[in-house]
């Protein structure tokens, strides 16, 4: 039973791929979080500091701003929050992790590989 002051964890998604923002939508809904989506970088950043999230899940191929130019953007403006970075190019998870990124996740992936990476990233930066 949860306490009556419980509030879900809330994740911004952030990827120019409709069908792939519902996907982990209805996959992150389903297991307790409260989501909202972003389809390109300058958006996820305007609702980062609008909905303050507690993770965000950021494709690294977007249209107007990266998804390693967003998380840049929020370091430089002092908005610390964990982030997995989601690409189909292996080669960006070293960039992932020379940016201080939580979590890489490769497309394609599995719901237990992502449910498992969110839950991971969400917790390390709880208790940090």
């Amino acid at each position: 039973m949860k306490p009556d002051n419980y509030q879900k964890p809330k994740v911004l998604i952030a990827d120019d791929d409709a069908s792939y923002r519902l996907m982990l939508t209805l996959i992150l809904e389903e297991r307790g979080w409260e989501v909202s989506t972003a389809n390109n970088g300058r958006e996820a950043i305007r609702k980062v500091l609008a909905q303050k999230p507690d993770l965000l899940i950021l494709d690294y191929q977007m249209p107007v701003l990266t998804g390693g130019e967003v998380y840049q953007n929020l370091q430089s403006n002092g908005i610390k929050l964990p982030v997995v970075l989601v690409s189909s190019e292996s080669a960006l998870e070293k960039l992932a992790s020379s940016l201080g990124i939580a979590d890489f996740l490769h497309k394609p992936f599995d719901v237990g590989e992502l449910i498992t990476i969110v839950q991971s990233a969400h917790e390390k930066f709880r208790n940090y």
